[in-house]
């Protein structure tokens, strides 16, 4: 009797998010279930994972040509295309490089597919590099919109402060590490559903904690010795990727995985939780998951952390957030019923500008 097929997918999508699948499959080894998705057919000749041309009527296997209009509309004319890949999924976690042509194109198109077929996603988007120029941060940016826009949960990463987690001034070694700390956080669902430990999350309570989260911040850390656990906590409260300062919105959820050996103790549990708690506020729900794996983490303390941010839930949002304030109703109501109802929102730095200035800047009026 065959296994059921795995209800997570790593999907990546463009050349980069190709580069990032196959980095991530190699730092975790044998048993995710990955896809990857390009208009550039020479990504496929050389992966050893399964891959899907977009566009192959349109642009005949040769890449967009860094226009994400290309890529969104090679998505469109298929978008089933990808579905015999998607059977028994229930969870996707997509990894995609924005400022070029096929990621900032296609990711959105894919997550709009995805939703439509009830399938909850989690998004790692890469910014490009300050060097790499205005323009490219610029395109990079207005993609992000749409993908922040249309995931349940949406990490955007900078390069700049993704590489500084190598503390490495040579590119080579501090892209390969980079790519490493992206792996540790999205292989955490992998680890925690098929290598649980002493306590465990099913897949059905991480969907209900992925769904509808809006955006998020990612850390990781790792130690060892007699004090590992205050040392990990220490770490991440520097950590390049979580915001410390007062533009930090309020962390509403924590999704924390504590990876260890046979030697992980109550104590250090106990001593993360409540560290993390601290730091969070009390408001901040905290979902822990403990992963036992000797053969890896013999002798070391990892903590790999999801904050879901309070206030900046996705624009998926479900009909009861659809029906919350009189004044917002009212102009969501008229919006639906008007010539505009099925046109895409106009997007700028994440910010829907279709709906009042005051209503996004949650400001309330004299009467």
């Amino acid at each position: 009797m065959n296994p059921l097929p795995s209800p997570l997918l790593l999907i990546g999508v463009g050349g980069a998010g190709a580069a990032v699948t196959h980095g991530i499959l190699r730092a975790y080894g044998p048993g995710i279930r990955a896809l990857v998705l390009d208009t550039d057919a020479r990504t496929g000749a050389n992966l050893d994972i399964p891959f899907t041309l977009l566009g192959g009527n349109r642009l005949a296997g040769r890449g967009t040509g860094g226009q994400p209009a290309s890529a969104r509309a090679s998505f469109q004319d298929n978008p089933s295309l990808i579905d015999p890949a998607l059977q028994g999924v229930s969870t996707a976690v997509v990894v995609t490089s924005l400022g070029g042509g096929t990621g900032g194109g296609a990711t959105g198109e894919l997550l709009k597919h995805l939703h439509t077929l009830g399938i909850v996603t989690l998004v790692f988007a890469t910014l490009p590099f300050d060097f790499e120029g205005e323009e490219r941060m610029r395109v990079a940016k207005t993609s992000a919109g749409p993908i922040c826009q249309h995931a349940d949960v949406s990490v955007v990463l900078p390069l700049n402060q993704l590489v500084a987690t190598a503390r490495s001034d040579n590119m080579q070694e501090a892209l390969a590490r980079g790519i490493d700390t992206l792996a540790s956080g999205v292989t955490l669902l992998w680890r925690i559903l098929e290598k649980p430990g002493y306590i465990r999350l099913d897949e059905a309570h991480l969907h209900q904690i992925l769904k509808r989260c809006g955006r998020a911040q990612f850390a990781t850390a790792t130690a060892m010795g007699p004090d590992r656990a205050r040392t990990v906590l220490a770490n991440l409260a520097e950590h390049p990727l979580i915001k410390t300062d007062a533009s930090r919105p309020p962390v509403r959820t924590m999704l924390v995985g504590v990876l260890a050996g046979d030697d992980l103790r109550l104590s250090e549990i106990s001593t993360i939780t409540s560290g993390l708690s601290a730091a969070f506020g009390p408001r901040a729900t905290l979902e822990l998951g403990t992963v036992n794996d000797e053969t890896t983490f013999s002798g070391r303390l990892s903590v790999v952390m999801l904050l879901f941010e309070e206030g900046v839930g996705s624009a998926r949002a479900d009909d009861k957030s659809a029906a919350e304030g009189g004044a917002k109703q009212g102009f969501l109501d008229h919006k639906a019923n008007s010539r505009f109802r099925h046109a895409e929102k106009t997007l700028w730095h994440n910010e829907d500008l279709d709906v009042p200035t005051f209503m996004r800047k949650q400001l309330t009026l004299d009467r």
